[in-house]
Parts: structure tokens; sequence; C-alpha cells
């Protein structure tokens, strides 16, 4: 059984009260360059218009830097934990026996989705009561047509972009998959104690539902969560793209937890047969999010619409061709590094990539997020985000490690876990 020793708990600590020091220093220094600008700009600032001052005060009031970078942060781990209850619920229903011994880690790494899903629904809750202004389309101004700021292409979207019918999409995403996740969970560890049959068969049919609910509910998050972000602009294929994502960034996470409590010595069954596997997955998912990138750039550059190449475009001013860069990290380095059977199964190569995959896929939600928000402030990478990701980070690792000091590593109770111990693939 793993002990989340002292020690590592203090550097986990240590490391989220860095996030936090970044993330205040940065507040800091955001407020100092917003409320105390130049003396010839103050001097400016006095000689306005009150209209001047208005629009100076309302863009203080919009001061939402620190809280983009938190909702990158939130969405990404949250996303690792979706993710990897999606890959727990395909072994259920596929019912791989290759599998069992790892179902321990997927579930404990799907543990930081209650906890990421209310955060997220808090901020969705600030940006509904006008504290924070991360999607623009709530201003109510582009609504009205008697408004300067009135938008048609937005007001035309009201039906399904209103504020009240977002917030409950966005709780019944969380109560859902909450329920789903503390259910499955639940199920599991009754199974170890029964050993049970239809416990098994529970668990099977609980998935069933999940993968059904899931399905649906995450091509309504892609659009809500991150493509309103910009309202003009749309794709068909968007949903798709950030769910291969979710199961990248999962499965890379689980690999990597395996290979470290191996090395611990607290997941003995676990052998480079079961590596192989979870490197096949890495492998072929990756390969799945470059088809899916490609097929939304290829549609974009031929159809060369402006309402759709505006989202291409935008990131070319910004940060360059970094959409681009992605594909090294996320696609080349996967695809060379596990070609062979013997990379598969090495776990300093294995691990290796599967960090690069999750940091080429935050890079991939930033890109996604960052250049859409509208904000006071030029979309760079920088303290905030830093910050953010420390903090969010290190509360994601508290979890897991808490969680999987409390679990019994080896489930015993279904019935396909000695075909899992003993398990070999044929081919290696």
């Amino acid at each position: 059984m793993y002990q989340f020793s002292k020690k590592n708990k203090k550097i986990i600590i240590f490391i989220m009260l860095i996030g936090f020091f970044l993330l205040f220093f940065d507040q800091i220094l955001f407020s100092k360059k917003i409320f105390f600008p130049k003396k010839k700009e103050l001097f400016l600032e006095r000689k306005t218009t009150e209209n001047k001052k208005n629009a100076f005060q309302k863009a203080e009031k919009t001061e939402n830097k620190p809280w983009i970078g938190l909702y990158m942060s939130l969405f990404y781990f949250t996303s690792i934990s979706l993710g990897s209850l999606f890959f727990l619920g395909i072994q259920y229903v596929s019912k791989s026996g290759w599998s069992i011994i790892i179902h321990p880690i997927m579930e404990e790494v799907s543990s930081f989705l209650p906890y990421g899903g209310v955060m997220i629904l808090i901020i969705l809750l600030l940006n509904a009561m006008d504290y924070i202004h991360i999607f623009h389309w709530m201003d109510p101004t582009l609504y009205d047509p008697t408004s300067l700021e009135y938008d048609k292409v937005i007001a035309s979207k009201k039906l399904f972009l209103n504020i009240p019918f977002f917030l409950i999409r966005s709780f019944i995403y969380i109560i859902g998959w909450c329920f789903f996740y503390f259910k499955i969970k639940k199920t599991s560890s009754i199974l170890d104690k029964t050993c049970s049959l239809k416990d098994y068969k529970k668990l099977n049919f609980l998935s069933i539902i999940f993968i059904i609910f899931f399905s649906i509910t995450s091509i309504f998050m892609g659009w809500d969560w991150i493509m309103s972000l910009n309202p003009h602009w749309f794709s068909t294929l968007f949903s798709w793209y950030v769910l291969s994502t979710y199961i990248v960034t999962g499965i890379s996470t689980i690999t990597i937890i395996a290979i470290y409590l191996k090395k611990k010595g607290c997941l003995p069954y676990f052998n480079e047969n079961h590596l192989h596997d979870l490197s096949k997955y890495l492998f072929s998912t990756s390969l799945l999010w470059t088809y899916l990138w490609f097929s939304q750039f290829i549609l974009y550059w031929y159809g060369n619409i402006p309402e759709e190449i505006s989202f291409f475009l935008k990131r070319e001013e910004v940060y360059g061709s970094i959409h681009f860069w992605m594909l090294i990290s996320n696609f080349l380095i996967p695809f060379l590094g596990l070609m062979s059977s013997r990379c598969k199964t090495n776990p300093k190569i294995v691990f290796t990539i599967a960090s690069i995959l999750l940091f080429g896929h935050y890079i991939d939600i930033y890109n996604l997020i960052a250049p859409d928000v509208n904000g006071i402030f030029d979309p760079k990478f920088g303290l905030s985000e830093i910050g953010s990701f420390l903090l969010i980070g290190s509360i994601f690792c508290y979890i897991l490690f808490s969680n999987l000091n409390k679990k019994k590593l080896h489930p015993i109770g279904n019935p396909l876990f000695q075909e899992s111990k003993k398990y070999k693939y044929p081919y290696i």
C-alpha cells in the first residue's frame, strides 16, 4: 500500500504556496499598472470627459487576469480526471482483463473531478454575477438593439447562450460526472469485499450509462466552456478535438502514476506487458488528436471562410505558429518514441513521453482559451498562468496521493483480477 509521506506532503504544500504567491504578486503588479499610471498619463486622465472616466472605472471592474489563469488550469486538471474516468468506463464496458490491476489508479486520478468541477462552477457563477468577465457574451448590452454595443451575431444565439440555461447545463455536467464517479468508486469498493458477479455486472451497467451521458455532455461542455469564449467562431469538430485531449492527458497521468508506484514497490503486479498496452493507448490517442487537429485545420484552410479562419489568424498574430509547434510534443515525439515495442516497454522512455504529452496538451488548452478571452491585457503567458498551474496542480497531486494513501491497490474482488495479474502480451 502506498504511503503518502510527510516529506512529500510538505513539498506539495510548498509548491502550492509558491503558486499562490505568484498569483498574488502578479495581481499586485497588474493592479499598480492599472490604478497607478505614470504622472503624465494621470494628468491627461484628469482632463478627460466623464465618459472616459466611466470607461476607466469599467476597466477597473473587469480586472480579471488572475481568474483566466485559474480557469485554464482548472479546466486542464479537471479534464485529466474526466479523461481518466472515461478510460476506466471503457475498461469496464469492454470487460478488459489486462487493465484490472491499474483500475484503482484510474479511480484516484479521477478523484479531482468533484473539486475541480465545483471550482469551475464558482468561476462561472462569478461571471454570471458580473464580478469577472471571462465570457464576453454575458454582457447584456450585446443583446439590446438600442445599445451601441449591440451584436447581431451574439444576439441571434440568445436561445442557447443565455446565463440561466448556461448555468443549468454546467450544473448538469458537474453533478452528473460526480454522481457517476462516486457511484462507480463505491460499487468497485463493494465488489472488492463481496467478489460478487452481480456487483461486477452493476459496474458494467453503470459504465455504459456513464459513457452515454459523457458522450452527450462532453460535446456541450466543449461548446459552453471553451468555444463560447468567442461566440463569433464555431467548429463542428471542436468537441471531438477537445475530447481527444481529455483521453490523452488522462492516460498519460495514469501511466506516470503507475510507473511511479511500481518504482516505489507499491504495484508489484504491474509489469512491462501492462506498460506496453498503456503505451499503445498513448500512441493511438495521440494519433487521434493529430487526426482531428489536421481535419479541423485543413477544412478551414480550403474553406477560407472568414468566420472560421479567424481562429487561426488570431493565434498567429499573438503566438506565431504555436498551432504547428504543438505537433512536436503532441504528435511527433509520441509517434517516433512509441513506435517500437522495445520503447513501449521502457519505463524511462514512456514516463518521459507521457510527461511531454501533458506539457504539450497544457499548451493546447492555453492556446484554445487565452486568445479568446476578452480582457484588458495582452494574452501573454506570465506569472498568473505559472502560479495558477502550480497552485491547481499541487492541489490535484495532494488529493490524488491522499486518496492513494488510503487505497488498496489490488482489486482482488474483480473476477478478472487473476487474468490481469498473469497477463502477458504475446509479441514482446
